[in-house]
């Protein structure tokens, strides 16, 4: 009785000099830097920054069409009468899930959007039509002229009234129901998967000229652990990847607790693509020109807005691979691939001047971690 009373009173204890073991390392976070500390944290929120203002403001012309509605467009109203009749329901389902969603050389507009960019059954997407986004001024130009990297388009307001702010990802799936859901509440999930950020060389975390920036994919077999309830737990170690390509590296700046990277010619991310094989154990997200906003919080963590132009077949590519997205899921690919063409404002091609690239913002959301290097 005696040695299983003492047994509880030291796990007590324990627990306790663990929770207050927790608990400095959490206040470390409001504590100022010492010169050329270090920084980690764990990037677990990447979802893409969707505004919901008033929706009637936002889509007047409500949700975008799935690609059964857009079959239902193409028919007569007396032919759309019939063939939805309950007894005409097979030769329904065979119409808009057969022929309709594949190209003459047997691929889908899921497997293969850009063979359909030439028709008109898959017409584009209306997009956003109000003038307020999350985002950055990425092009630094005060209109969104033309220049030797962008063609002209469009720009945004900011939220908090930043001028000049280019998402037009944003402006071509912010109608979409897959996308946009019922409210930010039912947005799509991360788009990303978990990823590092780490500063160091930080003197202060109120206002310092030059801090070192790493933002990495973790190792192949780390994994993050979680609560019964699914969020992540803070002040884990993770392990950088060893491929080199998913190791990226520049230098940023603190301006007023906001962590500043101008620019960032090319990051790479790891994503799994289970539908591809082997390739996808390989497979990237690609970001071009890429800047950050990032806000250091009081907790340890960071929290803001990542901008950059994004490859169009790249956005997407989870879903261009299978008949289902269209069939089940339905998902007008062709009809989202063809909004991206018409709004694409980076990268263009020397031969045809027609963009390649579409701006874009993830909103991110990290809580602290310990980022570890081979060999430490």
């Amino acid at each position: 009785m005696g040695w299983s009373y003492a047994r509880q009173r030291w796990s007590r204890r324990l627990a306790c000099a663990a929770l207050a073991a927790l608990v400095l390392v959490a206040l470390q976070g409001f504590a100022g830097a010492r010169e050329g500390s270090t920084l980690g944290f764990l990037i677990v929120d990447t979802r893409l920054a969707m505004h919901y203002g008033p929706f009637e403001a936002d889509c007047p012309g409500g949700f975008e069409p799935t690609v059964e509605e857009n079959f239902l467009a193409t028919l007569s109203p007396d032919e759309r009468e019939r063939i939805l009749r309950p007894e005409n329901a097979e030769e329904y389902a065979n119409a808009w899930k057969g022929e309709f969603i594949n190209g003459p050389g047997g691929e889908n507009v899921c497997q293969n959007p850009k063979a359909f960019l030439d028709d008109p059954r898959h017409p584009p997407h209306r997009g956003v039509q109000s003038s307020v986004a999350y985002g950055l001024n990425l092009d630094g130009t005060p209109d969104g002229r033309a220049t030797p990297l962008t063609c002209e388009h469009p720009k945004f307001d900011g939220l908090n009234g930043e001028p000049a702010v280019d998402n037009q990802l944003y402006r071509a799936v912010g109608c979409y129901k897959s996308r946009r859901g019922t409210g930010e509440s039912q947005q799509q999930g991360s788009e990303l998967d978990p990823f590092l950020i780490e500063l160091r060389g930080v003197d202060d975390l109120e206002n310092d000229r030059q801090v070192e920036v790493g933002i990495y994919s973790l190792a192949a077999d780390d994994l993050v652990l979680r609560t019964p309830g699914g969020a992540p737990l803070p002040h884990q170690s993770f392990r950088v990847t060893s491929n080199p390509k998913w190791r990226n590296e520049t230098t940023g700046r603190i301006v007023n607790g906001e962590l500043r990277v101008d620019h960032l010619d090319r990051l790479l991310l790891k994503f799994r693509l289970f539908t591809w094989g082997a390739f996808g154990e390989v497979y990237s997200h690609e970001f071009r020109r890429v800047r950050f906003k990032l806000k250091l919080e009081a907790d340890g963590g960071i929290s803001g807005i990542m901008g950059g132009y994004r490859p169009l077949w790249n956005i997407s590519t989870v879903a261009y691979c299978c008949r289902a997205t269209a069939s089940t899921a339905n998902m007008d690919c062709a009809s989202e691939y063809k909004t991206f063409v018409q709004m694409a404002d980076g990268d263009p091609d020397p031969e045809t001047g027609q963009c390649t690239t579409i701006s874009a913002a993830q909103r991110i959301g990290g809580i602290p971690a310990f980022v570890i290097h081979e060999g430490e």
